[in-house]
């Protein structure tokens, strides 16, 4: 058996070759079921419904989410996903496509990036290695910007790389429009990484004067602003200098120094978030930090070891924090554990990581209804409580299939430590996207949108939000649902752990015509006159 599936390996990688590889890479990465899971709240919600409201209004300058002025990100983001489902209407694929494409672009961008710099096989390895990483693949389908803004930052940052070995007007100049379309997508952050990396770069190199030149470059500065400049004067004619403050005061000094939306951590947060993202190449990660002394010795190893180290500091200081972060940095390690795959693919205690993430999966039925059993509020107790129906049978038996042929591959497939990675990382993200998020989104989700086609089906048209922040109903529902007073809606969209006091605020009985997940719809009883 050994060798038949041996050989059955190695012919699938000649008669895909190189080409072939990185579009199998891409589509299952990025691509495979992107339109079979709910948009999760808050942020998938939020960026569609801001989308939807944008493409109803044909006011293209500026967002609203139901209705009220949404200030947390620049525009870019959205006019994507607008042309998107302008296309191709209004469904989760539609919304999700630009950020695929994205992630997509990021791979290749990488791809020839490393294949200048080193060589082809290191080239395909961080391909194959970028695309199998759980947090890649996350923000890669997520109908957010995140997956733009990281293009832009490792865009920005191979050119100034360029730049530096070979100082040419027209490298920089496209550094310039990474930049702008970077600060287009989520603002100053997009300049302040490759700035603050590429400076520390140039000036521990000696390149001081070059490193002037290139900041202070007129025609850099002045295509940065022709860039920009027209859609910051179309926001401030809508918004005036409300958008100003509320981006870049709350959205970006405020998120910087103080605890948002209850996203705080420690200074120690991303030391133990970073083996998790990285999975299922946390050995690696763990035998790279081994092997620091070695990989420092070349030029652009240092490079993108100083590129993620001003990522890692940065998002450590911010008072602030998501897991997601750090992927705007992590690029160069990727890259780093592709050059370097012989040194750091090594041990057999390296496939624990992805072998333990897989009996984790497993075992997440049970996880979910001890969660449930804990709980104390009435919304997450429904929620988790439906968990016996979402990870049900067919559930357990993907994974333990899974986890059998993690266990094949890591016992019996006669292949190189890389290729076994290679291999488990694949499986993982099949599972990951076909089957864990499927069933967390229909956990968590599935009621959302089932409630919202309830509601849009029995043709309510005064519907509010009370205490509950889900923008994906309003995207399902085709319409605002603002979060008003409920005295004189037709339609309350609220949470289980919300009706007593909506019981009180309205001071009758309450007519629950749809209750899941702790997802509830009342709808209002008018006394006859």
């Amino acid at each position: 058996m050994t060798p038949l599936v041996t050989q059955f390996y190695h012919k699938s990688l000649n008669a895909y070759g190189e080409a072939g590889l990185i579009a199998v890479s891409i589509f299952i990465a990025f691509f495979a079921n992107l339109w079979g899971v709910p948009l999760f709240d808050l942020d998938e919600g939020a960026f569609a419904e801001a989308t939807r409201e944008m493409v109803v209004s044909g006011n293209f300058a500026a967002t609203y989410l139901d209705g009220v002025p949404r200030y947390d990100k620049p525009i870019l983001s959205y006019w994507l996903q607008a042309l998107s489902i302008s296309t191709l209407g209004i469904h989760e694929f539609a919304f999700r496509l630009p950020s695929a494409l994205a992630a997509s672009l990021w791979l290749l961008a990488s791809y020839r990036f490393v294949k200048q710099e080193w060589d082809n096989q290191s080239a395909l390895f961080a391909v194959l290695i970028m695309g199998n990483v759980a947090i890649v693949g996350v923000i890669g389908r997520a109908a957010t910007a995140d997956a733009w803004l990281n293009l832009f930052i490792s865009l920005a940052m191979f050119d100034i790389w360029r730049y530096m070995r070979a100082p040419h007007p027209r490298t920089l100049l496209t550094t310039y429009i990474w930049l702008a379309l970077g600060v287009l997508t989520k603002g100053p952050v997009a300049v302040a990484i490759p700035f603050i990396a590429g400076g520390i770069f140039f000036a521990t190199t000696g390149q001081h004067r070059q490193l002037l030149k290139a900041v202070f470059h007129p025609l850099g500065w002045l295509v940065f602003i022709v860039i920009l400049c027209p859609w910051l004067l179309a926001v401030y004619q809508d918004q005036g200098w409300d958008f100003f403050t509320g981006f870049l005061v709350d959205h970006n000094i405020n998120r910087f120094t103080q605890t948002r939306e209850g996203h705080g951590g420690s200074l120690f947060y991303y030391f133990v978030v970073l083996p998790i993202i990285v999975l299922p190449f946390t050995g690696v990660l763990f035998k790279f930090l081994q092997k620091l002394p070695n990989i420092c010795t070349e030029a652009l190893s240092r490079y993108l070891l100083i590129w993620f180290s001003v990522v890692f500091v940065l998002v450590t200081l911010s008072q602030t924090q998501l897991p997601h972060y750090l992927l705007y940095g992590l690029t160069g390690i990727f890259l780093i554990f592709a050059r370097y795959r012989e040194m750091l693919f090594r041990g057999s205690w390296q496939f624990v990581f992805p072998l333990g993430f897989m009996v984790l999966m497993f075992l997440m039925p049970d996880l979910v209804d001890f969660a449930a059993y804990q709980g104390s509020r009435a919304y997450e107790v429904e929620l988790l409580s439906r968990g016996d129906q979402v990870l049900d049978f067919n559930y357990r038996l993907l994974a333990v299939l899974t986890l059998i042929a993690m266990l094949s591959v890591v016992f019996f497939l006669r292949v190189s430590h890389v290729q076994k990675f290679i291999t488990l990382g694949f499986l993982q993200t099949l599972f990951i996207f076909n089957v864990f998020i499927e069933a967390a989104g229909e956990l968590q989700q599935g009621p959302v949108k089932r409630a919202a086609q309830l509601a849009s089906e029995r043709g309510y048209e005064n519907v509010v939000a009370y205490g509950i922040s889900m923008p994906s109903f309003s995207v399902y529902r085709q319409a605002i649902t603002p979060r008003n007073a409920p005295s004189g809606a037709d339609l309350i969209f609220t949470r289980a752990d919300r009706l007593e006091a909506l019981g009180r605020d309205l001071r009758q009985d309450l007519n629950l015509i749809f209750r899941e997940g702790g997802i509830v719809l009342v709808e209002r009883q008018y006394e006859s006159q």
